[in-house]
């Protein structure tokens, strides 16, 4: 029995894409002048590139290609009405793509980007519903990233770039964890360094009054209010969170059964932990301070809010190949990298908090 999962699919079960793609080998591409210039004419003859940013490995396409786009959502099983950022690689096309650009947003571009943040501007017509999921507004982001920027330039176009992974799976930090959802469902991977931040990037909404954070991620919400002189909230509500790209479903998921704590109890843990194996699983403890936690199988997630925002995704795939219950536990925080390492945590476990 198949699933359906986008409505470009209504005529087609889930495993279309790659039955219709069987033959399809990917290209695995440096960042030389040759390839470099390969990936970008597959980009404009709207091919598939997976490429590295700061944050996480991107899907690439042709911002204005809507096959391109749509191929995007079916090659990663990703529901159409999951809006997709648009990446640029020089700050004036801003202004290409977006009908108003704010006094706040033009502080935000002028002075963060390039960055890990993402910003939500009123759209031109030239951006396509298929990329909004119909909405009136899109997501904007200039990567950190030189390797990010450089493969943009030579695509000339904007690309659209979800993360790099089936629907639903841990983002890859690395070339080589692309490789492991999409070879063989897309054109060709740029492998290039790994990557720096490793969470989504911070959504920011402009579009309205008053700004307001839609995904959190390493731009924090402090760093903002100080930058434009007024308070940037973060949006709490899932249900609202209608026009940010990758925060309306369960996402980063290991494929193993996750909970997540966030009072780093060891006493709580460890009684957790017994009833898990009692049940017959085999768990792991990814904790903060693996120390605490004596003749039970243990993971370091990173005392430092740094390394555990970088590891994240690549330890949900390093732990779901071991173990097949995951416990994660991390204190909350209210700012920066804190608010997206728990966001991230809270939609990979599913909300199941214990």
């Amino acid at each position: 029995m198949f699933t359906k999962i986008t409505s470009y699919d209504k005529i087609y079960p889930y495993d279309f894409w790659s039955r219709r793609h069987k033959n399809l080998k990917t290209r695995y591409l440096q960042f030389n002048k040759k390839d470099m210039a390969l990936a970008g004419e597959l980009i404009r003859r709207g091919e598939l590139v997976a490429f590295p940013t700061e944050t996480v490995y991107g899907l690439g396409a042709n911002a204005f290609d809507e096959q391109a786009v749509k191929n995007t959502y079916l090659a990663k099983g990703r529901p159409s009405d999951n809006p997709l950022i648009v990446h640029i690689w020089d700050k004036s096309q801003v202004f290409d793509i977006a009908r108003e650009v704010s006094q706040d947003a033009l502080k935000v571009i002028e002075n963060v980007m390039p960055a890990p943040i993402t910003i939500v501007l009123p759209k031109k017509d030239v951006i396509g519903d298929s990329i909004t999921a119909g909405l009136d507004t899109v997501a904007v982001r200039m990567p950190l990233s030189v390797q990010a920027r450089e493969f943009l330039h030579s695509a000339s176009v904007p690309v659209t770039a979800p993360s790099a992974n089936l629907s639903g799976r841990p983002s890859p930090t690395t070339w080589q964890r692309v490789a492991e959802d999409m070879d063989g469902r897309i054109s060709a991977v740029l492998c290039g360094d790994d990557c720096a931040v490793g969470i989504e990037s911070t959504v920011l909404d402009l579009s309205r009054d008053e700004p307001v954070i839609l995904r959190p991620g390493a731009v924090g919400a402090k760093q903002l209010s100080e930058l434009l002189g007024k308070q940037v909230k973060i949006l709490t509500d899932p249900n609202s969170k209608v026009n940010s790209p990758g925060v309306r479903y369960k996402h980063y998921a290991p494929n193993v059964p996750m909970v997540l704590d966030l009072s780093e109890d060891a006493t709580k843990l460890a009684e957790f932990y017994d009833a898990k194996v009692k049940e017959g699983y085999h768990p792991v403890l990814w904790v903060r301070f693996p120390e605490r936690f004596s003749g039970k199988n243990v993971y370091p997630m990173g005392t430092k809010i740094d390394d555990a925002a970088h590891g994240l995704y690549e330890h949900m795939r390093i732990l779901e190949r071991t173990y097949d219950f995951i416990i994660a536990s991390v204190c909350p925080s209210d700012e920066g990298l804190g608010v997206g390492v728990l966001d991230k945590l809270v939609r990979a476990s599913g909300h199941n908090l214990i």
